[in-house]
């Protein structure tokens, strides 16, 4: 069967995760990606990515998806504060992106 550019992007996702887990190193991430694109039929997608297991996500994703909640809250919420600064002040408009980036990080009070 064929595959598409839908199902070369899964499973570049798939090298990235084993990737950012330790599975796989820099090199190999690398001559795996430029299988995944050049792969035309699903078994050689799955000869590329069989190894790495079915389940690549992390295993403990509350936590990565907090530490992420977290870095957008505060990357944005610095650009924000340095461009209010640059711009002259007045009226603390970052607030609103304060509020917005942090409601996701109100989950933890729930769970």
């Amino acid at each position: 069967m064929r595959v598409g550019d839908v199902e070369r992007e899964a499973a570049r996702a798939r090298l990235v995760e084993a990737y950012a887990a330790g599975r796989i190193d820099a090199p190999e991430l690398e001559s795996r990606a430029a299988a995944v694109w050049g792969a035309s039929r699903a078994d050689e997608l799955a000869a590329v990515v069989g190894d790495l297991g079915e389940d690549s996500a992390p295993p403990c994703g509350a936590a990565s998806g907090f530490v992420r909640d977290l870095l957008v809250f505060l990357i944005c919420g610095a650009i924000a504060v340095v461009a209010w600064h640059l711009t002259g002040r007045g009226f603390f408009w970052p607030v609103w992106v304060l509020v917005y980036t942090g409601l996701p990080l109100l989950r933890l009070c729930r769970d």
